[in-house]
C-alpha cells in the first residue's frame, strides 16, 4: 500500500499554495492543529500498476479542490493501466472540456457490455418480453449505478470524493471489491460540470493567500459573480434533466437512458454551516415515481446513516429535501432509477469554523461524500436481484389495460410552429417517450384544454398523439400531466409554513408542463388512442428556396426560426420587413409576423438570392417566392404601412454584480441559440459612463436594484431612440422610478379606478358591436354607457393596501397562470391569443391608458348560468382588487400548479408584458423571467420579437441621407 503523503509535506503545501516563487517574500503560516485531519480517505491494499491520486495531483486526494484539468489527467493515466476501466466521453462543455463516464467492473462486463445493454433493453419493454425471459434476464444482468458528482461547480468535494472512489475500485486488491465488479457495473460521472468548476478553482486561486481561511464569508469560500455553481451560460444544470437545453445534460441524459441504472447517485453540497443530509425526501413527493422506488431509497438510506455512525458523523435525512419536480437528475427515478441526493455542508477549500466551535477541513468533507459512495454501492449489491425484480414488476404493470396511465393520451395540436414542435418532440424522444402524429382528422370526445375545460373537438391532422400507455408512462405524465397532484396535507402543512413563517416549503417551481412552457395548445384525452395515428418521424420534404424570378421573398412568421432569419439577414446587409396583418399575395398567403425581402429595398444586393437560400438553410425555412405584390380583396400590399421596415439590432445585454446570472446567462444563451447574432455584455456597474449610441436595443434581466444614475442613463438613451428590455427585478426597479408610466400594483391604490377604466377600455375593445340601430339612429342617445356605469362599490385605499400586503404573503414558488395576448400587437408575433405564463414572485404590473399591455395575466370567459346559485349579485360586476370584474363574465387564471386564491386575486388583470414610448423610444418590460431555464419558448418568443423588430417597429429611426 502506498504511504499517504506526510502531515508536514502537507502544511509545506498549503503554504506555497499562491505560488512557490513567491514563498520567500511571504511570511509562513502558523500552525492549527484543527485543520489537521488525519483520517485516511483511501486505505487498504492497491496495485502498484496504477499511478496513486496523491502523485498526479501533487498533494493528497481530497486535501484541496482538483481541477477539471487535473481529474481528466488523472482518468487518461489510469485507463491505460488497467483493464477494469472504460471511459466514455459523452459530450464536451460550451468551452469545450470533455465530459466522462468511466466504467468500471471486471475485464469480462466490459468486454461483453453490448450484450448487457441488450438485455436492459429487453427487460424494460415488457411488451417484447414474456415473465420467463424476464426471470431470465434478472439472473444474468449485472448490477448497474450511476454514481455523479458536483453538477454545481462550486460544490466540490463530491468530484474530489469521485477520483478517490475511481482509484479506490479500479485498483482494489481487495477480493470483497474482486466479487463486487464481477457482479456489477459502477459507473461514475466525476465532474458534471467542468466549466462552473473551472471558475470557481481559478477564483480560489485568486483569493487564496498564505495562511488557510474557515470564516464561510471569505471570498475565498464564496466566490465571485457570476459564481461556479452554474455552466459556461450561466444554467443550472440540475434543473436540465428533461428540458435538456445544454450540452452537458443532452449527452448525459443519453448515456444514463441507454445504461438504465438501477442507483444514481446526485453528489452535491449546501450551506457550510450544515452537516450532512441523504435521501429518502420528503413531501410533497411527485406521484408518478413507484412506490418500490421509494422503499428501496428508505433501505438504502438506513445503510448509508449506519456507515456514518460508524465514523461518527453527523447527518439527516428529509426535512428540506422533497421530490416533486421532476427536472433534477432524479428524472431518473421516473425511469425506475432508486435516486440518492448527497448534500454535504460546503467547505470550498481548507475547512470552515462550525457553530459548536469546531473546524471542518475540506478532506473531512470529501471523506463524507467518499463513504457515502462505498455504502451505497455495497448495498446496491446486497439488493441487485430484489430491486430487478420490482423493476419488472412495475413496467410491466405500466402497459397494461388496467393501468393508471392506461386510458390517457396527451395531444399537441398541428400548428405552423414547425421550429417549436420539433424541440418538443426531440425533448420526448431523448427520454424514449414514443411519439405519433395524427395521419387525418378525427373526434375525441372529454378533452381538457390547459384551462381545464372540458368538450368534444376534433384532432388535426399532424397533431402530436402521445398515448401515456407505454413503458416509460410515469416519466412521460410527470412532464406532460397539465396538473401535478399533491397530497393534502402537503398542501395544509404549506399554507401554515406561509402563515407562521412567511415562507414555503416547495423547493422549486410548482408547474412545469412541458406544453405549457412551450406555449403550444394541447388536451388530454380520458382514451388509449390507437386510430388514425402513425409513428412521428422527421420530414423529409425538400425545402423550398429562393426562385430567381420572384419580386419578394418571405418566410412563415408563425415559426420562431422567423426571427433569427430577420436577424441574420439584417446582419449581413439585407434590408429586411415584417408585416403586422396577413395577407395574400398571388398564390401566397402570408400570416401575420411574416418576414418579407423585396426586390426593390436591396437594389445593389448582387448575392441576395444566395443571402436568402443560405440564412434559409441555417433556420430550416422554406421560402415563399412571391411573384405579385398585389393584395387579394381587402389584403394590404406590398407598398403599404403593413409592410414595416426593420432596423438591424445593436444589441447590449446588461450583467454582472447585482444582476441575477441566471436570467442573463439564459438572455446571452436565447440570443446565441435562436439569433445567433452579435451582441455586447455590459456591466450594470458602468452604464452611466459606457457610450450607450453604440446599440439600438439593451436588455436588462432581472436585478436586485438599480441605481438612480443608471436609471437616468438609461431613461436619456431611451428618449432618444433606444429599445430597453426590462425582466423581473429590472423592471420592479424601474417601475419604482419616475421615466415609466407603469407601475407597480402596490403603487396605485390611491388611482384604482384610473387603472380600473384603463383595463375596462382594453376589455371592450375586444368586445363587438351588438346594436346597430341606436349605432346609427340620427338622435342622441339617452343611454351611453360608460366603463363607471353601474361600478360596484369600490375598495378604499386603506383596504386595498391590507389585501395586497395579505395577498403577497402567497405568491407562488412558480405557478402556470393563462395569459391574454394583444393579437393586433407587434410583440406578440407568432404567439396564440391565449399564452400560458410562468408566474413567481415577481413585480405585478398595472398599465395606465396611455401604455400597452400587451399580454395580461387571466382569460376572460362567458359565465355559464348555474341552477345551484341564488345569489341575484352573482352577474353584477365585482369589486375584489383595484379591478372589478365585468358582469357576466369569469376570469380563468390558474393553469397549473399552487396558486393560492389571494395570489391568484393579485395578479389578475396585471400586465406580464408592457409596451410604452418614451421620447424616439421605448421600454417593453416583462414582469417575469421570458427565458426561464432556456425552457419556456411560448414567452421567449415575446423577447426575441422585442430584440430583433423593436429597432424598426417601435422607435423613430434615424433617417441616412
Amino acid at each position: 500500500m502506498r504511504k499517504p503523503i506526510s502531515i508536514a509535506v502537507c502544511a509545506g503545501l498549503l503554504a506555497l499554495s499562491i505560488g512557490t516563487s513567491q514563498a520567500g517574500l511571504l511570511m509562513k503560516p502558523t500552525y492549527n492543529p484543527d485543520l489537521d485531519y488525519q483520517a485516511d480517505i483511501l486505505k487498504g491494499t492497491y496495485d502498484a500498476a496504477l499511478t496513486h491520486p496523491d502523485s498526479i495531483l501533487g498533494f493528497p486526494v481530497g486535501q484541496r479542490v482538483a481541477t477539471p484539468y487535473q481529474i481528466n489527467k488523472s482518468i487518461q493515466t489510469w485507463r491505460t493501466q488497467t483493464d477494469r476501466m472504460k471511459v466514455v466521453e459523452y459530450a464536451r462543455s460550451h468551452e469545450d472540456r470533455p465530459l466522462h463516464a468511466v466504467f468500471i467492473s471486471s475485464p469480462s462486463n466490459l468486454a461483453n457490455m453490448d450484450d448487457i445493454l441488450e438485455k436492459l433493453d429487453a427487460l424494460s419493454d415488457p411488451r417484447r418480453t414474456s415473465e420467463s425471459e424476464a426471470k431470465e434476464l434478472i439472473n444474468e444482468l449485472p448490477a448497474i449505478a450511476w454514481m455523479a458528482y458536483s453538477i454545481h461547480g462550486n460544490e466540490t468535494s463530491g468530484a474530489d470524493a469521485a477520483l478517490a472512489s475511481i482509484y479506490h475500485y479500479a485498483a482494489s486488491e481487495d477480493p470483497k471489491i474482486r466479487k463486487m465488479l464481477d457482479d456489477m457495473i459502477i459507473v461514475i460521472d466525476p465532474i458534471m460540470n467542468p466549466d462552473g468548476r473551472d471558475r470557481f478553482a481559478k477564483s480560489l486561486e485568486q483569493y487564496r493567500g498564505t495562511a488557510p481561511n474557515v470564516d464561510d464569508q471569505a471570498l475565498l469560500h464564496r466566490g465571485d459573480w457570476p459564481y461556479g455553481r452554474t455552466n459556461h451560460y450561466f444554467f443550472d444544470l440540475n434543473r436540465d434533466f428533461f428540458y435538456l437545453t445544454q450540452p452537458e445534460t443532452k449527452g448525459r441524459v443519453a448515456l444514463i437512458n441507454k445504461w438504465r441504472p438501477q442507483l444514481m447517485i446526485d453528489g452535491h453540497e449546501m450551506g457550510p454551516q450544515d452537516t450532512y443530509l441523504m435521501g429518502p425526501p420528503r413531501q410533497p413527493l411527485n406521484f408518478n415515481i413507484a412506490p418500490s422506488v421509494q422503499k428501496w431509497a428508505k433501505t438504502f438510506s438506513i445503510d448509508q446513516g449506519q456507515a456514518f455512525d460508524k465514523e461518527g458523523w453527523r447527518y439527516y435525512t428529509g426535512e428540506w429535501f422533497e421530490n416533486w419536480y421532476p427536472g433534477y437528475s432524479n428524472y431518473a427515478e421516473y425511469r425506475g432509477s432508486m435516486h440518492i441526493l448527497y448534500e454535504q455542508s460546503r467547505m470550498a477549500e481548507d475547512g470552515v469554523r462550525r457553530p459548536e466551535g469546531t473546524i471542518q477541513t475540506y478532506k473531512e468533507s470529501v471523506h463524507h461524500q467518499f463513504v457515502s459512495t462505498i455504502a451505497n454501492l455495497e448495498s446496491l449489491h446486497k439488493y441487485s436481484k430484489e430491486m430487478y425484480q420490482d423493476y419488472w414488476k412495475d413496467r410491466k404493470s405500466l402497459v397494461e389495460k388496467d393501468s393508471p396511465y392506461a386510458n390517457r393520451t396527451f395531444i399537441v395540436s398541428a400548428n405552423n410552429n414547425h421550429t417549436r414542435m420539433n424541440t418538443l418532440v426531440e425533448k420526448l424522444l431523448a427520454q424514449d417517450i414514443e411519439v405519433f402524429v395524427a395521419n387525418k382528422d378525427f373526434s375525441v370526445k372529454k378533452a381538457t384544454n390547459h384551462l381545464g375545460q372540458t368538450f368534444n373537438t376534433t384532432v388535426s391532422k399532424g397533431s402530436l398523439v402521445i398515448p401515456n400507455r407505454q413503458p416509460e408512462a410515469r416519466l412521460l405524465a410527470a412532464i406532460m400531466e397539465f396538473d401535478a397532484q399533491i397530497l393534502p396535507e402537503t398542501v395544509e402543512d404549506e399554507r401554515q409554513k406561509i402563515l407562521r413563517e412567511g415562507r414555503s416549503i416547495m423547493y422549486d417551481t410548482s408547474a412545469w408542463n412541458l406544453t405549457m412552457m412551450y406555449g403550444l395548445e394541447a388536451l388530454t384525452v380520458p382514451d388509449h388512442i390507437t386510430n388514425n395515428i402513425e409513428p412521428w418521424k422527421a420530414q423529409d420534404k425538400n425545402q423550398t428556396l429562393s426562385a430567381k424570378d420572384a419580386i419578394a421573398w418571405a418566410v412563415n412568421g408563425d415559426d420562431d426560426a422567423s426571427v433569427g432569419f430577420a436577424a441574420r439577414l439584417m446582419e449581413r446587409g439585407v434590408q429586411v420587413r415584417v408585416i403586422d396583418k396577413a395577407t395574400q399575395l398571388g398564390k401566397e398567403t402570408l400570416v401575420r409576423g411574416s418576414v418579407v425581402v423585396t426586390i426593390t429595398d436591396n437594389p445593389n444586393t448582387s448575392d441576395l438570392i444566395e443571402l436568402i437560400n443560405t440564412t434559409a438553410k441555417e433556420t430550416k425555412l422554406s421560402i415563399q417566392n412571391i411573384t405579385t405584390g398585389y393584395g387579394t380583396g381587402d389584403l394590404p400590399e406590398w407598398g403599404g404601412d403593413h409592410f414595416q421596415l426593420l432596423t438591424k439590432p445593436q444589441i447590449g445585454v446588461i450583467g454582472q454584480a447585482g444582476t441575477s446570472s441566471n436570467d442573463v446567462g439564459a438572455t446571452w444563451w436565447s440570443i446565441d441559440t435562436h439569433l445567433g447574432i452579435r451582441h455586447s455584455h455590459l456591466d450594470t456597474a458602468a452604464i452611466s459612463r459606457t457610450d450607450l449610441r453604440r446599440y439600438n436595443v439593451l436588455v436588462m434581466p432581472s436585478a436586485w436594484s438599480v441605481s438612480d444614475s443608471t436609471a437616468k442613463a438609461l431613461k436619456t438613451w431611451v428618449q432618444q431612440g433606444g429599445t430597453l428590455i426590462t425582466h423581473e427585478g429590472a423592471t420592479q426597479a424601474l417601475a419604482s422610478k419616475d421615466g415609466t408610466t407603469v407601475k407597480l400594483v402596490s403603487d396605485i391604490f390611491k388611482d384604482a379606478e384610473k387603472f380600473d377604466i384603463a383595463l375596462q377600455r382594453r376589455l371592450l375593445a375586444e368586445e363587438s358591436v351588438d346594436d346597430m340601430e341606436d349605432l346609427f339612429a340620427t338622435t342622441v342617445s339617452e343611454d351611453v354607457s360608460y366603463p363607471w356605469d353601474d361600478a360596484p362599490k369600490r375598495l378604499s385605499e386603506d383596504e386595498l393596501k391590507k389585501r395586497d400586503k395579505w395577498q403577497q404573503l402567497f405568491m407562488p414558488a412558480g405557478a402556470m397562470v393563462s395569459g391574454s395576448v394583444d393579437q393586433e400587437h407587434w410583440l406578440s408575433f407568432g404567439t396564440n391569443e391565449q399564452l400560458p405564463l410562468l408566474y413567481g414572485r415577481q413585480p405585478v404590473l398595472v398599465v395606465p391608458e396611455n401604455a400597452e399591455a400587451v399580454v395580461t395575466v387571466g382569460v376572460y370567459k362567458d359565465k355559464k348560468s348555474t341552477k345551484k346559485s341564488k345569489d341575484k349579485d352573482d352577474d353584477k360586476a365585482k369589486a375584489i382588487a383595484w379591478y372589478s370584474l365585468p358582469q357576466d363574465k369569469e376570469l380563468h387564471v390558474r393553469m397549473s400548479g399552487l396558486l393560492w386564491p389571494e395570489a391568484a386575486q393579485r395578479i389578475a388583470n396585471s400586465a406580464y408584458l408592457t409596451r410604452e414610448r418614451v421620447g424616439s423610444g421605448q421600454i417593453i418590460m416583462f414582469s417575469g423571467e421570458p427565458i426561464f431555464r432556456g425552457a419556456t419558448l411560448g414567452t421567449n418568443r415575446l423577447l426575441l420579437n422585442a430584440i430583433v423588430y423593436g429597432p424598426g417597429m417601435g422607435t423613430r429611426a434615424n433617417i441616412e441621407l
